[in-house]
């Protein structure tokens, strides 16, 4: 959507421009129409809808949307009202995906849009969630309490996810780097040598003979083995993309060594905090469940967690219900059992989300301690056996030259 520079003038006759984001001029007029200020000229502002940030980034970062939030927080308890603090925001956040957001939302408000109809936007982090915790907020009158028990789910997300691409990066650069390094020798140098060693007569070792048919394969072959390899992901999306059944990615990606359970305790993690902001916030348990459903990015598990909100619906209890999905550990079951029972569902949710949290933690700084010197030893270990294929046929031909 474009943007708009409109001149409005009030009853005393001040001028001022004020910057705006709507559908098209005739929305924007219709909008401002009933204001207290009149519209004398609206002109587009061209570049602002051809800029590169526009064109590239189009979701709106999550330390962005926590100080959003926070703003919003503190104009609410000062009394502001919600269309009115909008537009204070807007006016003080810089171009870029979450002012065409701002913008959008407070021009639908003005136009008698709820609330949490006008953030349903899909480029707001955790959109679902925020949408019903603003309804929550709208239907209990405590719009800025809402607001501050999802900033603190939304920090807690981001830190969690943050805590776990930060404590994986070393080792992946680790293994990434040796990969790259055997395959610079393999390629480049040992054929080198090879060449050289076709002009001796002596007999070369079956180790030397070994790696230089490998890079000679891999020469010839490189193109073809990556056609194959990006031919093969391809097929195997398109087959997953034909038939929703067939789920053999994220089937995998469970079954990775240590990094499949890993992935298993974040996505209990972050259905459980998301069913704690939710139930906390006044929804009730189906919708809650029905919008906690939608975090598990993992096909395989949404699959099997699915009908959970029709279950509950059915009259069944929360803990009945996740008693039967083989993916929800034990001891989420019975604290939710436990939480049915005291009629304290959401301190036992949030205690779950904080033990597997923590589990995350402590698996993440083992994978850490454990990869990082298996990944050093293995480049030493690639390397010696390279450098010994490549200098034994040396020093033999030295001793029969002797």
């Amino acid at each position: 959507m474009p943007y708009f520079t409109c001149t409005l003038v009030d009853e005393q006759g001040h001028f001022r421009e004020h910057e705006h984001y709507a559908e098209s001029r005739r929305e924007l007029r219709a909008a401002l129409a009933g204001g207290e200020e009149k519209l004398l000229r609206v002109r587009r502002l061209w570049l602002r809808d051809v800029s590169l940030r526009r064109l590239f980034k189009r979701k709106i970062g999550t330390t962005e949307f926590l100080l959003f939030n926070q703003e919003m927080i503190t104009l609410l308890r000062a009394g502001i009202p919600v269309i009115r603090a909008l537009e204070i925001i807007v006016q003080n956040t810089r171009f870029g995906v979450l002012r065409e957001v701002l913008a959008k939302a407070a021009l639908n408000i003005r136009n008698g849009m709820q609330v949490s109809e006008a953030f349903s936007s899909p480029q707001i982090p955790f959109h679902k969630i925020y949408r019903a915790s603003l309804l929550a907020g709208e239907k209990s009158g405590h719009l800025e309490q809402v607001l501050e028990k999802f900033n603190v789910y939304l920090g807690k997300i981001s830190n969690l996810r943050r805590k776990t691409v930060s404590s994986l990066t070393y080792p992946v650069i680790l293994l990434l780097f040796m990969i790259s390094m055997v395959m610079v020798i393999s390629v480049f140098v040992i054929p080198k040598f090879s060449a050289f060693f076709e002009n001796m007569d002596a007999q070369l070792p079956a180790l030397t003979l070994f790696f230089i048919e490998v890079t000679t394969y891999l020469r010839q072959n490189i193109v073809l083995i990556t056609a194959v390899i990006l031919l093969s992901y391809a097929g195997v999306r398109l087959l997953e993309r034909l038939h929703p059944r067939v789920m053999i990615i994220d089937q995998l990606k469970l079954k990775i060594p240590f990094l499949g359970r890993i992935v298993h305790e974040n996505a209990i993690a972050v259905f459980a905090r998301t069913l704690a902001i939710l139930v906390s916030g006044g929804i009730p348990i189906p919708e809650s469940a029905d919008i906690a459903v939608e975090t598990f990015a993992n096909r395989f598990y949404y699959a099997q967690v699915r009908e959970t909100p029709e279950k509950i619906r059915q009259g069944n209890l929360l803990s009945a219900v996740l008693d039967e999905i083989a993916i929800m550990p034990r001891i989420l079951v019975e604290m939710v059992r436990v939480g049915e029972t005291s009629g304290n569902l959401t301190a036992v949710l949030d205690e779950s989300a904080d033990y597997y949290e923590h589990s995350i933690d402590n698996k993440i700084s083992a994978l850490i301690s454990l990869i990082e010197p298996v990944i050093i030893i293995g480049i030493g270990m690639v390397i010696a056996v390279m450098l010994v294929s490549v200098y034994l046929p040396i020093f033999s031909s030295i001793r029969i030259v002797q």
